[in-house]
């Protein structure tokens, strides 16, 4: 979004973004700030459902910590997965209040908010991207009432996201009532694959555009891996238990060491916010010397940091849904130009993106051997110095950044013209 609010500025649209103020103890990157300067940018309370409850029982588990005689070690104790990959305790009672999401407390306010910046300069449509999800309940609710156009954008699927698991039939008939009041309600829904344009249709979109991730050329560094180095593969993104579990891949990677000299000192590298299970996981896999976690970096260090591996690496689960997903990191090494190592379901959004590009590999999800023998091809082709694939700059093109937005452009002036 920070793109889109960039270059639409460029094309000509008056941008003002309604946003939250930052989540505590979440990544955030500064640096991006720069690229949308120009761009007012109204902040409200974030009011996040599972942060507030997570507050609130601080100083509970404290108390229990000290009891039991055991020192905290910091944040990451609580992230997603740290309950044996059920997620933080605050998560899972926030999963009972909050519908569609933990932004819903936020969302509510979006069409005071709205109508009063409406009020002080008037604006001809609304783009509202989720998830969260409640951001377009909220979008569509202040388009109504002030009789403006709302373009719904999707970044991943609404009732078939992966990550989301509801405690009684009642919380998931209103999650799924939510969407359909969405789709239904917005002049035009942009979706980031097929799979997600079939469910917004399914559920009541008039008109859907499938506009995917891509990436900016400005942002991207030359893919400079050195060739006398062994194997290295970078992981950019976040591990989630069920939806991108790495403990498969591990699994491969360390009985390929085992066989495989040229791999004896390969190395991966995860760049991301760190979760203390994926980093069980890799010690359990005899992988403590060969997988380092280096925590959430700034943007643009962590693509240098991708630009001189000699693979990008995608894990994604094969499970019901999973076939419309991709990261956003797929796209970034497409920009970087680096070959992809998608361990995850052969078949879906994912794997069409990696094989169209003709410049990376797809590993089956829960296959070790397949990763094992996947990684001793790379490492043995790297050696005999064979030339590594590179996408090409027309597969590039598809996903530039720019001309996505050219496409978004066109399709909010159909919103407002059909009102």
């Amino acid at each position: 979004m920070t793109k889109f609010a960039r270059y639409l500025s460029e094309l000509g649209w008056q941008v003002q973004v309604l946003s939250a103020t930052p989540i505590p103890g979440r990544p955030r990157d500064e640096t991006l700030l720069g690229q949308v300067a120009d761009v007012p940018v109204f902040r409200r309370p974030a009011r996040h459902v599972a942060a507030t409850i997570a507050g609130l029982l601080r100083p509970l588990k404290s108390l229990k910590r000290a009891a039991k005689g055991v020192t905290a070690v910091g944040a990451s104790s609580s992230t997603l997965g740290g309950s044996g990959g059920r997620g933080p305790l605050s998560g899972r009672i926030a999963r009972w209040l909050a519908v569609p999401d933990d932004a819903v407390l936020w969302a509510r306010d979006i069409p005071d908010v709205a109508a009063r910046l409406h009020a002080e300069a008037p604006f001809s449509a609304i783009l509202a991207s989720g998830p969260p999800y409640s951001a377009l309940v909220g979008a569509v609710r202040a388009g109504q009432r002030l009789g403006v156009p709302v373009v719904a954008d999707l970044r991943d699927p609404w009732s078939g996201n992966l990550n989301v698991r509801w405690p009684t039939r009642w919380h998931q008939r209103r999650f799924r009532a939510l969407e359909r009041e969405v789709m239904q309600h917005a002049a035009a829904v942009t979706a980031v694959s097929d799979v997600i344009a079939i469910e917004a249709r399914e559920y009541g979109a008039r008109r859907v555009e499938v506009i995917p991730n891509g990436f900016d050329s400005a942002d991207m560094p030359a893919w400079t891996a050195e060739k006398s180095a062994p194997l290295r593969i970078a992981f950019l993104g976040q591990f989630s238990p069920g939806v991108a579990d790495p403990a498969g891949f591990f699994a491969g990677f360390a009985a390929a060491r085992e066989r495989e000299p040229l791999l004896r000192d390969a190395r991966v590298d995860i760049i991301g916010p760190i979760a203390p299970w994926a980093c069980d996981a890799a010690h359990r896999a005899g992988l403590g010397d060969s997988v380092v976690f280096h925590g959430f970096k700034p943007y643009r260090e962590a693509l240098q940091m991708v630009s001189t591996a000699d693979a990008g690496l995608i894990v994604l689960a094969a499970v019901p849904g999973s076939e419309g997903v991709y990261s956003g990191k797929l796209f970034d090494y497409i920009g970087i130009g680096i070959p992809v190592l998608l361990y995850g379901p052969p078949e879906g959004a994912a794997a069409a993106v990696v094989t169209a590009s003709e410049c990376g590999v797809v590993v089956p999800y829960g296959n070790p051997a397949a990763v094992d023998a996947a990684l001793v091809e790379m490492a043995r082709a790297k050696a005999s110095d064979e030339p590594l694939c590179h996408p090409s700059d027309e597969v590039r093109s598809r996903y530039d950044r720019r001309e996505q937005v050219r496409v978004l452009s066109g399709i909010i002036e159909e919103a407002i013209a059909t009102g």
